[in-house]
């Protein structure tokens, strides 16, 4: 095949095997959202690395093009000659004894290096769905605990055997604990408004006609990496923070645009319920609003806005199942999945829709 052949059949593959699997994606599960897949921000990343990010991301359902970005600026801020001091190569960063696991010529030209863009995001790719797909089992068994894109970025870190060692994503070494939350801080920058969320029928988890708690933790899985900004969000997606005096004011939240956690909770069930059920700004205004309908801890289901206990609650979240939650937490954070025991004993719940 001569040069001009073999730059036209990449091109077809790449606007392809996107197309294909995220059909796919379409069809999955309806009744177990995951994680989005939010399209790429046009512009974000530079054009000769963009249709390579934007492959990568469709390797699997766990691993968004905004996240393998997220991660690349982490690594090496897109330098594709960098090496580190303990010397990791590359755009990605491999180190010289993990590139030969993961190493392929994604570009065709007869070098498999660490120093070839394409290789290496490619490469990436290959590694974080690896790890998600052997961390879903280890999950499953009971071996590890914690959220599965903690577990995969620190992994890329610090190595899957550091994960098992501490039984999940909680490694303390002085450098794996910051690396999970940075890419995850850098994700919404990446994430086209619109594909990540906002518009979320072109969000993988969200499915018109679904379940209407299925929808509600869809909406909300669908901004995950979305940064925090107190008083945040509204029926149509994140928006501009607000000042609060205090200590979101020390974070910069007026300067962001994102989601608190009352403004997660009334943007999920706004889209579940095609924007006819808006729910006030204000956690225990959810907490008392005559549209929710009390229901036990035993009752508990996929879509459930849920609430510390005692009343009065400063969080609100949506549950997930499996005593997983999807939350806006607090300022200097983003919107993920976590233990539903974070709230404590005594939660509230209610069901709305």
């Amino acid at each position: 095949m001569n040069k001009p052949s073999k730059l036209i059949a990449l091109l077809l593959v790449l606007i392809i095997v996107p197309v294909l699997i995220v059909a796919v994606l379409l069809d999955g599960d309806k009744d177990n959202p995951s994680f989005a897949q939010g399209k790429l921000a046009t512009g974000t990343v530079a054009p000769e690395y963009e249709a390579w990010v934007i492959a990568a991301g469709t390797l699997c359902e766990e691993i968004s093009a905004p996240l393998i970005a997220a991660q690349i600026e982490q690594e090496s801020n897109w330098n594709p000659t960098a090496v580190s001091p303990a010397g990791a190569q590359g755009l990605s960063q491999f180190m010289p004894y993990t590139w030969p696991a993961y190493g392929i010529d994604a570009n065709s030209n007869s070098v498999i290096s660490p120093f070839d863009p394409p290789d290496a995001i490619m490469a990436q790719a290959k590694f974080d769905c690896a790890t998600a797909a052997q961390a879903k089992k280890d999950l499953a068994s009971g071996r590890i605990s914690g959220d599965l894109i903690d577990i995969v970025l620190n992994a890329y870190n610090c190595g899957y055997g550091c994960v098992l060692a501490n039984g999940g994503p909680q490694i303390v070494n002085g450098e794996t604990e910051g690396y999970a939350p940075g890419v995850k801080d850098r994700m919404a920058k990446y994430t086209q408004l619109g594909t990540g969320g906002g518009l979320t029928t072109q969000c993988s988890q969200f499915r018109p006609g679904a379940g209407f708690g299925t929808n509600v933790a869809a909406a909300a899985l669908c901004w995950q990496g979305t940064p925090y900004a107190w008083g945040g969000g509204n029926l149509d997606g994140p928006s501009q923070g607000t000042r609060d005096g205090g200590v979101a004011d020390s974070y910069g939240d007026y300067g962001k645009v994102g989601f608190d956690c009352s403004g997660l909770v009334l943007y999920a069930v706004g889209q579940a319920s095609g924007k006819t059920i808006a729910l006030p700004h204000y956690t225990t205004h959810i907490l008392n609003d005559s549209r929710g309908r009390p229901v036990t801890p035993g009752e508990i289901q996929p879509g459930d806005v849920v609430f510390p206990g005692g009343g009065d609650p400063q969080h609100v979240a949506i549950a997930l199942g499996a005593g997983k939650m999807v939350e806006a937490p607090q300022s200097g954070d983003v919107v993920k999945v976590s233990p539903l025991s974070n709230l404590g004993a005594g939660i509230e719940i209610r069901r709305f829709g």
